[in-house]
C-alpha cells in the first residue's frame, strides 16, 4: 500500500495518500468522491472538527458512507477509521447502506394514501426505473415508502432527502424528476470542467 501522508497541498489534491486503486477494488465507488474529499480538506484544513461537515459532503454525493471512503476520510483528517465510524454510527442521519443521492420517500400515511399516494409512487418508480426499496445503478435515486412525513396538509407528498414536496400530481412528479436529473448533470459537468481547467495550468 502507498505510504500515507497527512499533509494536503494544491499539488496533492486529487492524488490521495491512500492507495485509491486498492480501495476501489474492494467496492465499486465513484473515484470522483476521493477528489471531493481532497478538495474539501484543502479548502478547510483541520482535524476532527471538519469530520462531520466532510461526511455530510461525501454522503450528499454518494448517498452513503462505505468503509473504503471512511478509511480515506480518516487518513485525510489524521484520525483512525474507528473514530470516523464511531461518529457515523452515533448520528442517525449518516448511513453505511447504499442509497440514492436523491432519496425519494413517498408518504403512505392516511391523508396521502386517500389522495392517490400509490399513483404518485408508481409514477416515481416508472420515471426512475425503480421498485420500492431499490437504488438506481448510478445511485442517483432510491425509492422508499414511509408511513408519514408529518405533512398531511400537503397530501399527497414525498420527501426528496430533507425537502418535502406536496400537492403532487403525476405531471408535477415528472417535472420534479426531470429537474433532479438536470441538476445532477449540471453539477457533474461543472466538476468535469473544473478538473479540465486545473489540468491546463
Amino acid at each position: 500500500m502507498a505510504e500515507m501522508r497527512n499533509e494536503v497541498t494544491e499539488e496533492t489534491v486529487g492524488h490521495g495518500f491512500l492507495d485509491v486503486q486498492r480501495l476501489e477494488t474492494e467496492e465499486a465507488i465513484d473515484p470522483e468522491v476521493y477528489r471531493i474529499i481532497d478538495q474539501y480538506v484543502f479548502k478547510h484544513p483541520g482535524g476532527q472538527e471538519q469530520l462531520i461537515p466532510l461526511l455530510h459532503r461525501v454522503q450528499q454525493y454518494l448517498g452513503y458512507l462505505p468503509f473504503p471512503v471512511q478509511e480515506y476520510v480518516a487518513g485525510r483528517l489524521d484520525l483512525s477509521p474507528v473514530e470516523v465510524y464511531a461518529v457515523i454510527s452515533f448520528y442517525h442521519f449518516f448511513t453505511t447502506t447504499p442509497r440514492g443521492r436523491y432519496q425519494l420517500k413517498v408518504c403512505m400515511g392516511t391523508a396521502c394514501f386517500v389522495n392517490n399516494a400509490q399513483t404518485i409512487c408508481d409514477v416515481v418508480g416508472d420515471l426512475s426505473g425503480l421498485e420500492v426499496g431499490g437504488v438506481t445503478e448510478d445511485r442517483l435515486f432510491s425509492l422508499e415508502q414511509v408511513r408519514c412525513i408529518g405533512a398531511c396538509g400537503l397530501a399527497p407528498a414525498l420527501m426528496v432527502n430533507d425537502d418535502a414536496h406536496g400537492h403532487l400530481t403525476p405531471n408535477a412528479v415528472r417535472k420534479l424528476i426531470r429537474k433532479l436529473k438536470s441538476t445532477a448533470r449540471k453539477e457533474k459537468n461543472g466538476n468535469g470542467g473544473e478538473a479540465s481547467s486545473e489540468h491546463k495550468h
